[in-house]
Protein backbone atom coordinates (compact mmCIF):
# COMPACT_ATOMS: atom_id res chain seq x y z
CA UNK A 1 0.00 0.00 0.00
CA UNK A 2 2.56 2.62 0.71
CA UNK A 3 4.65 1.50 -2.09
CA UNK A 4 1.66 2.14 -4.30
CA UNK A 5 1.14 6.03 -2.79
CA UNK A 6 4.74 6.55 -3.00
CA UNK A 7 4.70 5.89 -6.66
CA UNK A 8 1.48 7.81 -7.29
CA UNK A 9 3.48 10.57 -5.57
CA UNK A 10 6.08 10.59 -7.25
CA UNK A 11 4.00 10.50 -10.51
CA UNK A 12 2.72 13.54 -9.46
CA UNK A 13 5.25 15.12 -8.55
CA UNK A 14 6.68 15.04 -12.05
CA UNK A 15 3.79 15.98 -13.71
CA UNK A 16 3.81 19.14 -11.96
CA UNK A 17 7.22 19.84 -13.08
CA UNK A 18 7.37 18.86 -16.24
CA UNK A 19 7.33 21.82 -18.31
CA UNK A 20 3.75 22.83 -19.50
CA UNK A 21 2.79 22.81 -23.56
CA UNK A 22 -0.55 24.09 -25.98
CA UNK A 23 -0.74 20.17 -26.89
CA UNK A 24 -0.45 17.85 -23.95
CA UNK A 25 1.26 14.70 -24.98
CA UNK A 26 1.59 11.53 -23.25
CA UNK A 27 4.72 11.17 -22.50
CA UNK A 28 4.59 7.23 -22.91
CA UNK A 29 3.33 7.59 -26.80
CA UNK A 30 5.73 10.04 -27.95
CA UNK A 31 9.26 9.95 -26.50
CA UNK A 32 11.15 13.04 -28.44
CA UNK A 33 14.88 13.17 -28.19
CA UNK A 34 16.41 16.45 -28.21
CA UNK A 35 20.05 16.36 -29.23
CA UNK A 36 22.87 19.19 -27.61
CA UNK A 37 23.99 21.62 -29.68
CA UNK A 38 27.12 22.33 -28.83
CA UNK A 39 28.46 26.26 -28.29
CA UNK A 40 30.56 27.28 -31.37
CA UNK A 41 33.85 28.29 -30.15
CA UNK A 42 34.64 31.94 -28.42
CA UNK A 43 37.14 34.05 -29.94
CA UNK A 44 39.14 33.67 -26.45
CA UNK A 45 39.27 29.75 -27.35
CA UNK A 46 40.03 30.11 -30.76
CA UNK A 47 43.30 31.82 -29.71
CA UNK A 48 44.31 29.34 -27.26
CA UNK A 49 43.58 26.62 -29.84
CA UNK A 50 46.06 28.43 -31.97
CA UNK A 51 48.44 29.05 -30.31
CA UNK A 52 48.54 25.82 -28.82
CA UNK A 53 49.00 24.47 -31.71
CA UNK A 54 51.48 26.22 -32.84
CA UNK A 55 53.78 25.72 -29.63
CA UNK A 56 53.22 21.77 -30.75
CA UNK A 57 53.84 22.60 -34.23
CA UNK A 58 57.03 24.58 -33.45
CA UNK A 59 58.16 22.18 -31.14
CA UNK A 60 58.09 19.10 -32.87
CA UNK A 61 59.60 21.00 -35.82
CA UNK A 62 62.72 21.84 -33.63
CA UNK A 63 63.07 18.88 -32.47
CA UNK A 64 63.03 16.78 -35.40
CA UNK A 65 65.80 18.97 -37.07
CA UNK A 66 67.71 19.07 -34.13
CA UNK A 67 67.21 14.81 -33.92
CA UNK A 68 68.19 14.76 -38.17
CA UNK A 69 71.31 17.11 -37.61
CA UNK A 70 72.82 15.43 -34.85
CA UNK A 71 74.09 12.33 -33.93
CA UNK A 72 75.01 12.76 -30.16
CA UNK A 73 72.70 11.71 -27.32
CA UNK A 74 73.78 14.40 -25.75
CA UNK A 75 72.76 17.27 -27.78
CA UNK A 76 70.08 15.76 -28.72
CA UNK A 77 68.39 15.85 -25.04
CA UNK A 78 69.91 18.92 -24.02
CA UNK A 79 67.87 19.99 -27.91
CA UNK A 80 64.97 18.71 -26.31
CA UNK A 81 65.01 20.31 -22.56
CA UNK A 82 65.66 24.02 -24.43
CA UNK A 83 62.92 23.15 -26.87
CA UNK A 84 60.62 22.54 -24.50
CA UNK A 85 61.52 25.86 -22.73
CA UNK A 86 61.39 28.08 -25.34
CA UNK A 87 58.98 27.05 -27.86
CA UNK A 88 56.12 28.38 -25.30
CA UNK A 89 58.38 31.33 -25.10
CA UNK A 90 58.96 32.30 -28.39
CA UNK A 91 55.15 32.04 -28.90
CA UNK A 92 54.23 34.23 -26.33
CA UNK A 93 57.03 36.64 -27.11
CA UNK A 94 55.88 36.70 -30.55
CA UNK A 95 52.03 36.42 -30.64
CA UNK A 96 50.02 39.11 -30.51
CA UNK A 97 46.42 38.28 -32.34
CA UNK A 98 44.60 41.77 -30.67
CA UNK A 99 47.56 43.72 -32.09
CA UNK A 100 47.91 45.41 -29.22
CA UNK A 101 51.53 46.03 -29.69
CA UNK A 102 53.19 47.99 -33.17
CA UNK A 103 55.85 46.37 -33.82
Amino acid sequence: MSKERARRRAEERARKSAPKSKHAVDDSSAKVRVQKKHPARTALEERRRKRLLLVVGLWLVANVVIWILNDSWNIRALGLILTTITAPLVVWLVWDPQRRVGL
